[in-house]
């Protein structure tokens, strides 16, 4: 329920600026996110910075951009997820189970919920909470990500974080800063049709985008290969349905192609959705032995 994008919130604008840092923890990257929200298929978003500048327009034809054609890149990508749709991705998780705990955070303690693989080692997903609230005020997510939300406002019965900072691994990623939270008081639809210089309607294949696997596979590689640390690089396409429709090893040791090719192909991703209707995707995929 805590993110902005529910059927029975008014239409919203949102001003993001950010920062990205790398491993050394200077600042790589700047910019400033910018969205309007007046549904599903009725929205504009912006991204300006010194690495990407274009503009999406949704509509109930489809998906246009202007600009810079690449799709946003998974930092990009994770400065509105965290500040609009805090828990997307616990969506994508399958064959979970989730368990309550408190956890202290200095002079905090805070009510949270580990989301927990059925099997297997399990590095679970958390989110925590305020006590005796529904605020949530830190998340582990993927990989190593951790972010922490504050400077929190209500805004149409949810809870916003203003300030974000996201760590990586336990070193600076992202921090973000929510400069402009209001209601749009009157939707004018001249402002959500792309210009003629847009480019779309997007879809049916795309590249460049983020599919997010929900079944893997380790290769059987050859005997021939088991003691060497290598890794195969395989282009793949997935189906609309997330099962792999075919994969081609391109770098690498030959002789570990097959294996990995064999391995990806039982692969399934969470189908990669435009606009909510599902596309084929073009990845590349890694292998490794180490």
């Amino acid at each position: 329920m805590n993110g902005l994008q529910s059927t029975d919130l008014q239409p919203w604008h949102i001003v993001v600026t950010y920062d990205q840092f790398d491993e050394d923890g200077d600042n790589v990257h700047s910019g400033v996110y910018e969205e309007y929200w007046a549904g599903a298929k009725k929205y504009k978003r912006i991204y300006k910075s010194d690495n990407l500048n274009e503009t999406d327009y949704a509509t109930e034809k489809g998906l246009y951009r202007l600009g810079d054609q690449q799709w946003p890149d998974r930092a990009q990508l994770q400065v509105r997820s965290e500040i609009v749709d805090p828990f997307s991705y616990a969506a994508t998780l399958v064959g979970f189970h989730g368990r309550n705990i408190e956890r202290i955070f200095g002079d905090y303690k805070l009510q949270c919920v580990l989301i927990e693989r059925d099997s297997e080692i399990s590095n679970p997903t958390q989110y925590c909470f305020e006590r005796d609230g529904s605020v949530l005020r830190y998340s582990k997510g993927f990989g190593w990500f951790q972010t922490v939300y504050n400077d929190i406002v209500p805004f149409q019965g949810r809870s916003l974080a203003q300030a974000v900072e996201v760590t990586d691994g336990g070193k600076p990623y992202l921090k973000l800063r929510v400069e402009t939270i209001e209601l749009i008081s009157h939707v004018d639809d001249a402002d959500f049709v792309p210009p003629p210089t847009a480019i779309g309607p997007l879809g049916a294949r795309v590249s460049g985008v983020h599919p997010v696997p929900i079944k893997t596979s380790f290769p059987q590689w050859p005997a021939s290969l088991r003691s060497q640390h290598f890794t195969v690089t395989t282009e793949v396409v997935i189906g609309k349905d997330g099962h792999v429709v075919s994969a081609h090893g391109v770098s690498g040791p030959a002789e570990g192609y097959k294996a990995c090719e064999d391995s990806v192909r039982k692969w399934v991703f969470k189908p990669y959705l435009i606009l909510g209707e599902p596309v084929e995707v073009e990845a590349k995929l890694l292998c490794s032995n180490n």
